[in-house]
């Protein structure tokens, strides 16, 4: 590839970046069905002609910006420590408040990921996200308790952060953001679901 190729090439990722970052902006400050590729285009300082080289659609750059967020969301929730933590639903309790605080953070996620007016298809791939976060948050429990044997354990996790994303998001419905009382009431039916299946007390990991 020639310097010319080169930087064509850099020029077009720089573009497209900066029209998924426009859309993250205005979804912090507008409702995501105010919003256009237009919107996005002119907030990114790119002509609109040239956006469609990138997107055909505003659904394509919500969901350009919903991967990433995905990955900041697990990135954030990887940080969490769950160092002092007794007994494992103590660590489901933080590791959903954690969620909770992402969310609350960040607009533009809470939009897009729980959000009531999000569109269907972004959705439907979130749930595609909530298996690796299931999956982190049974690492987080097994990093300090022995879990069970389970016959589904990814399908087990995974319901039960859906069940945290149901009450995150008949909060967003009510109130606008996450409030105190459903981030705990999250917490409260997610270590009810996953009761089902961990004993109450778990012996500890062994090191």
């Amino acid at each position: 590839m020639d310097g010319l190729a080169r930087r064509t090439q850099e020029r077009g990722r720089t573009r497209r970046a900066a029209l998924v970052e426009a859309s993250r902006k205005l979804l912090r400050a507008r409702e995501i069905d105010e919003i256009s590729l237009t919107d996005i285009a002119e907030e990114a300082g790119i002509p609109k002609s040239s956006a469609y080289h990138f997107f055909s659609q505003v659904l394509e750059v919500f969901e350009a910006a919903a991967g990433d967020i995905e990955g900041e969301l697990q990135a954030w929730l990887e940080q969490l420590s769950t160092e002092g933590c007794t007994d494992w639903r103590q660590v489901v309790t933080r590791f959903t408040g954690r969620g909770a605080a992402f969310f609350n953070g960040n607009r533009d996620a809470m939009q897009l990921l729980i959000g009531p007016k999000s569109p269907a298809a972004i959705k439907l791939k979130d749930r595609q996200n909530d298996f690796a976060i299931g999956a982190q948050l049974k690492d987080k429990i097994a990093a300090h308790f022995q879990l069970p044997e389970l016959a589904d354990t990814p399908e087990i996790f995974f319901r039960g952060i859906e069940i945290a994303d149901l009450f995150f998001g008949l909060s967003v419905i009510r109130h606008g953001h996450i409030t105190d009382d459903f981030d705990r009431e999250a917490g409260r039916a997610t270590c009810a679901y996953l009761s089902l299946y961990l004993p109450v007390v778990l012996p500890r990991a062994t090191a």
